[in-house]
């Protein structure tokens, strides 16, 4: 089943496989785990995270590299024989990036990481089996920056006068609700994650891609909820997000805030064109073939559907106090 409206396959990218030896399966951590790792900025972690990678046991670690970070491959793979490196051979969203990796696991749970962060509680197997019992597509961690300060990052929708907000909150307690994982970090349940049809490489800012998983996941009767025993630091600055209603917010309108749950299904009106048009900018052919062919893929997709995106926010459940 198609998950992403624009196609009927995920973007083709090549890539390379550098290193990552087989992980002896009877000495591997219990439950299996991989770790996706994502990179930014300068790399000044970079040789002292992979170390503390491989301490962590046998696990599969995927690192994900930038089409211009390739140059010290060769060399890292040989010290770090467990780190699977993979070279993008084409620049990519952040989210196609996941996509990609999560395909490349060989585990059942992937936890995203970036390259300036720190896992603060240790994976102990009672953790570990806590999070991946809970039957959620994704566990969010409780962030901290460089000061130990926890990040607001559990991000709560609502509608003001017919505009969506995301109010950015502390998490208060365990199991609270998120619409999307911050700064895309979390233990992704593999299965449930590529169900969902991932992150859609069509929209390439990185808030709104996050705004269309989150949405989706929570139309169609996902889980993304915070773990207050797994936390996570940041070791620079942690990421401002860029909101502008741009290109990559008006695929995120058209697959989302357009969408009726009417009955058993979910389905976009004819009638939701109308705001469409006016809010894309486009010639009105152009936004036509655009709402059809999402139209399509909600037609194709209509019984995953369990609410709108007008219910998700009015259904939530605010966190105590």
């Amino acid at each position: 089943m198609s998950t992403i409206p624009t196609t009927s396959k995920t973007l083709r990218i090549p890539y390379t496989i550098v290193g990552g030896g087989k992980i002896d399966r009877s000495l591997r951590v219990n439950p299996p785990l991989s770790i996706l790792l994502l990179h930014r900025g300068s790399r000044p972690y970079r040789q002292e995270f992979f170390k503390e990678l491989v301490q962590v046991g046998n696990i599969e670690v995927i690192s994900i590299e930038p089409k211009t970070s390739t140059y010290d491959i060769d060399a890292l793979s040989l010290k770090y024989t467990q780190i699977k490196f993979l070279l993008l051979h084409e620049q990519v969203s952040r989210g196609e990036q996941i996509n990609i990796g999560m395909k490349e696991s060989e585990s059942d749970f992937v936890l995203v990481l970036w390259s300036d962060m720190k896992i603060s509680s240790p994976l102990s197997p009672q953790l570990l089996h806590r999070l991946v019992s809970s039957e959620r597509l994704c566990t969010v961690p409780v962030l901290q920056n460089t000061k130990l300060e926890t990040v607001p990052s559990v991000m709560i929708p609502a509608f003001q006068r017919r505009l969506l907000k995301v109010i950015p909150l502390p998490p208060r307690k365990n199991g609270v609700k998120t619409i999307f994982p911050f700064d895309y970090c979390g233990l992704y349940n593999k299965e449930r994650f590529l169900l969902t049809g991932g992150y859609d490489f069509m929209i390439h800012n990185p808030y709104w891609q996050k705004m269309d998983f989150g949405f989706r996941a929570h139309m169609w009767g996902e889980r993304i909820e915070c773990e207050t025993g797994f936390r996570i630091r940041y070791l620079s600055p942690e990421p401002s997000e860029d909101t502008t209603a741009d290109e990559s917010y008006r695929q995120f309108f058209l697959k989302n805030l357009t969408v009726r749950f009417v009955g058993d299904r979910g389905e976009i009106p004819w009638r939701r064109f109308l705001p469409y048009y006016l809010r894309s900018g486009s010639p009105i052919f152009t936004a036509y073939r655009e709402f059809k062919k999402v139209r399509q893929w909600a037609q194709l997709n209509k019984y995953r559907f369990s609410r709108d995106a007008r219910e998700v926010t009015e259904l939530w459940e605010e966190p105590e106090g």
